[in-house]
């Protein structure tokens, strides 16, 4: 009886030493664990300052990168807008250039029209400065919509080298007579050229099939092509790019 009384006690007081020992590991293995992550974080921070400061000493490189970058979006804009005016073009005189590479323009067709007041208004007139030519008529919404436009560039260039001049489509069976058309154009502000093409012959030289059109004229009185619907944004494109 004593020697198992004996055993019972060291029998306990092992397992107690075990589970004491077990105890000590498994908090051994949380700190550790613990110190793990710490370190982890502390090894991403580190890295991401090793990679600031790399960034820091190529900042040159990718300042010169950011400007190549930039000129080339710039280039590629500055296709888009020429792209922006149409390459198909009235018929008229051609004329070929001496250079070694053969540049063909096209005489703007040109015109002479009526504002309804007396006055008459001559494309040809308009040489040396770039002008736009807007066909329109008074129900289509565009051109009632881009008018204020064409007159914020009127009012800024009207002493410089680019003119508008608006031809109404007076021939088209669905257009107001042109006392209403002067009407409409004065309750809008306009102030620049409205003349009249009553026969349909500018609009059928310029090849007129919807509205609007404006067409976009050098300072030498050749077509660079044609746009239809443009707000205020895209006369000055077309203005920096051409005049």
């Amino acid at each position: 009886m004593k020697f198992n009384k004996k055993f019972n006690t060291i029998l306990i007081l092992v397992m107690i030493l075990i589970l004491i020992t077990g105890c000590k590991s498994e908090k051994d293995n949380i700190d550790d664990n613990n110190t793990n992550n710490i370190e982890s974080e502390l090894d991403k921070e580190n890295d991401k300052d090793g990679e600031m400061a790399v960034g820091d000493k190529e900042t040159g490189e990718d300042d010169n990168i950011d400007e190549d970058t930039d000129s080339k979006d710039e280039q590629d804009t500055q296709e888009d807008d020429k792209d922006m005016v149409e390459e198909q073009v009235p018929e008229g005189d051609k004329e070929t250039g001496d250079d070694n590479e053969d540049k063909e323009t096209i005489a703007a067709p040109d015109f002479t029209l009526s504002d309804g007041k007396g006055n008459s208004y001559t494309l040809s007139d308009y040489k040396g400065k770039l002008v736009f030519v807007n066909f329109f008529t008074t129900w289509c919404g565009y051109c009632k919509d881009e008018m204020p436009d064409f007159q914020k560039i009127h009012e800024k260039y009207k002493d410089d080298d680019v003119a508008i001049i608006a031809v109404d489509v007076q021939h088209d069976a669905s257009e107001k007579p042109i006392d209403e058309v002067i009407e409409w154009a004065e309750d809008l502000g306009v102030t620049f050229p409205v003349v009249f093409d009553e026969d349909g012959t500018a609009t059928d030289n310029y090849y007129i099939n919807g509205y609007p059109t404006t067409y976009v004229i050098s300072k030498e009185g050749d077509v660079i092509g044609y746009v239809n619907a443009m707000d205020e944004q895209d006369m000055e494109k077309l203005i920096s790019m051409y005049r």
